[in-house]
């Protein structure tokens, strides 16, 4: 009978004997007194006897629970081991001894050096992954203290085929590359229609080329514009390749005297096909403003950017600068209050494009005020001739120009398009409507939020960009005469007396000042220098060392010359490029607390791809610089040395060639 069914019968029969107490004589009475408790005992002995057995099934349960996990463990189909804390295999089971230890005897044996497994992984208790036998593990590791010792269970899971099933779904995810040809009008402009069809065709026999085996679908979108769109797993090729379709696009005019480049544009790693084409179309942007000739790949982890080794083009056309001149008139009319900024460390062309902007504006008869900071400005002799000798010219600082800002201010940004390089970054984020004129390679860290992005790589100078759109501002006559010589002389600076990156437009534009009154000998007085100045100067140059066709100088900055220091070392660089058989000079000196390198060449070697492998700097093919924090000089060469070797592998074709790298 069930206990409870026992127990409620008996409890009945003690209350009806507990009824009859009362109810019957005395002896009556003792006699269901006893028969009561008669049945109070059995009824405990009853309970007591069940308790005991409901013990011992589940402890035959238990025992055979035990042997369940016993079999389980050992026979578990992902492998699992025991180790104590120094990683010694204490026990496994039977998937770990044929798939982990390859049916070896593992007892006793450091898991650490057996599976190539770091002991941090272990003390950490993180996840991780191995690969034993051509298998990808995924381990867990737990840590015990349940018992005397301290140990680690180690749960193996084989993701090798999730893994090959995402990197299958990763080699097939879309990749989409936009190609355009730099300089489709100038080539073909004035070329015979057989030149012309013959080096297109070479040009898409090499596009052909280029994807055939790929799986891929090429569409001509225009006369100058492709569009490739392939899978994922193919575009690590073309990268390990590092984009030779550069090369062959510059050889498919071969014969006919003809020179045609590319930018390549690629998205790669969208969560669609839109969005990879978003990616390209801001990657060829990147590449066209950064100079053409070269790719640029978009990933949602950034930009990887290859070749970059021709001269830009020269493609900018009247039209264009006319309607960047209506374009900036109008943010000129609509603002309330114009402020022109150039970079910190303000130079020549940053102060020249400035001082010609805003003589341009105030002959529409609008007030502008040039942000600057005298104490770090290198053109100060500049500076006090246009105070003295222009009218209406307003120089302030960061502090005046904030209390300034109204909700209508416009900021006009020359000469950069960095928003690290900037001269007053808190007037930038104070004011909403910002312009920018620049002609610097475009940088990843670019400012794009601007109304008006006045971008051209091809221009020599910030100067020259300026000069370019003022003749078209309403009633416009001319210029002061010290204007003209602000803006000749930010000409001169970067183009090195008219040497490096000059162009046609150049020569027009200085044409121009020239006709407006500037005055060579007076802009010549703004490169005078001190004696001092100058001994600086050839002690760089008597410093430099030469590794592999480079000029390399460490420089000491002395506190007299700290100010001019920048000054210094960029005038050193271009004297050592004066020095036969040097390709490119870099100048290293400490300024501001940071380790600066300032680089020149004449265009055989692009500085700014190798001043961007120090990952604090930028600029043009033929003058780049930067700055390097928290560094040394002796760790600065170091660093500069390392990039040198790294451009030389990846953009010289036979690196047998070069010369071994010194000790």
């Amino acid at each position: 009978m069930p206990l409870a069914i026992s127990s409620a019968l008996m409890i009945t029969l003690c209350f009806i004997t507990s009824l009859r107490i009362y109810t019957y004589n005395e002896n009556e009475s003792f006699m269901y007194m006893l028969v009561t408790l008669l049945l109070i005992f059995l009824v405990i002995s009853q309970v007591i006897r069940m308790k005991q057995n409901i013990y011992k099934y589940f402890n035959r349960i238990e025992r055979r629970l035990d042997q369940v996990k016993c079999y389980c463990l050992y026979n578990s189909p992902e492998p699992i081991a025991i180790t104590d804390k120094t990683g010694k295999i204490l026990w496994y089971n039977n998937a770990f001894y044929d798939n982990i230890s390859n049916e070896t005897d593992a007892y006793g044996m450091s898991i650490c050096e057996s599976l190539l497994i770091d002991q941090n992984c272990l003390e950490d208790q993180k996840e991780f992954t191995v690969e034993c036998a051509e298998r990808q593990y995924r381990v867990k590791c737990v840590e015990s203290r349940d018992y005397r010792i301290d140990f680690e269970i180690l749960f193996f899971r084989d993701d090798t085929d999730y893994l090959s099933l995402c990197q299958e779904y990763n080699d097939k995810k879309p990749t989409v590359a936009l190609i355009v040809i730099d300089n489709y009008e100038e080539v073909f402009q004035n070329t015979k229609e057989s030149e012309r069809s013959k080096v297109l065709s070479n040009l898409e026999q090499a596009l052909e080329n280029f994807t055939s085996g790929q799986n891929s679908l090429i569409q001509r979108c225009s006369k100058d514009r492709f569009m490739i769109v392939f899978e994922d797993k193919h575009l690590r090729k073309v990268i390990a390749e590092r984009f030779s379709i550069l090369d062959e696009i510059r050889k498919a005019g071969a014969g006919t005297g003809i020179m045609l480049t590319i930018s390549i544009g690629v998205g790669a790693g969208g969560s669609s096909l839109a969005e990879s084409e978003t990616f390209a179309k801001e990657a060829l942007d990147m590449a066209l403003g950064r100079g053409g000739d070269q790719a640029a790949v978009k990933t949602e982890n950034g930009y990887e950017f290859f070749g970059g080794l021709s001269k830009p083009v020269e493609k900018q056309s009247k039209l264009k600068t006319r309607l960047k001149s209506i374009a900036i008139q109008k943010l000129i009319d609509d603002a309330s209050t114009i402020f022109i900024m150039g970079h910190m460390n303000g130079d020549l062309d940053a102060l020249g494009a400035s001082i010609g902007l805003s003589c341009a504006i105030s002959i529409l008869g609008r007030t502008s005020y040039i942000v600057i900071n005298e104490k770090t400005h290198l053109a100060p002799e500049l500076i006090q001739r246009a105070r003295e000798q222009i009218q209406d010219i307003a120089f302030i600082t960061e502090a005046e120009a904030l209390e300034m800002v109204e909700p209508d201010s416009l900021l006009i940004i020359v000469d950069t398009h960095k928003k690290a390089l900037l001269e007053s970054k808190v007037l930038y984020e104070k004011v909403k409507n910002t312009a920018i004129i620049d002609h610097h390679r475009k940088d990843v860290n670019y400012i794009d939020n601007s109304l008006l992005f006045f971008h051209d790589p091809n221009a020599s100078s910030a100067s020259e960009m300026v000069t370019e759109i003022i003749p078209y501002f309403k009633n416009f006559t001319r210029l002061p005469e010290e204007a003209a010589n602000a803006l000749l002389a930010g000409i001169m600076l970067d183009t090195k007396n008219f040497v490096i990156r000059a162009t046609v437009r150049t020569f027009e534009a200085a044409a121009y000042l020239k006709k407006m009154g500037a005055d060579t000998v007076s802009v010549k007085e703004f490169f005078t220098n001190s004696i001092d100045f100058y001994r600086m100067k050839a002690a760089i140059v008597s410093s430099a060392e030469l590794y592999k066709g480079f000029a390399v100088s460490v420089v000491e900055t002395t506190p007299e010359l700290e100010k001019s220091m920048r000054v210094i070392a960029s005038q050193a660089a271009d004297e050592l490029m004066n020095i036969s058989d040097i390709c490119a000079s870099f100048v290293i000196f400490d300024a501001d607390g940071k380790m600066n390198i300032s680089g020149r060449s004449y265009g055989k070697v692009n500085v700014q791809l190798i001043v961007e492998k120090l990952h604090y700097g930028g600029g043009h093919q033929t003058m780049a610089a930067a700055q390097i924090p928290d560094i040394t000089a002796e760790k600065a060469k170091e660093m500069l040395l390392d990039a040198i070797e790294q451009y030389l592998l990846e953009n010289m074709t036979d690196t047998k060639t070069l010369p071994q790298k010194e000790n």
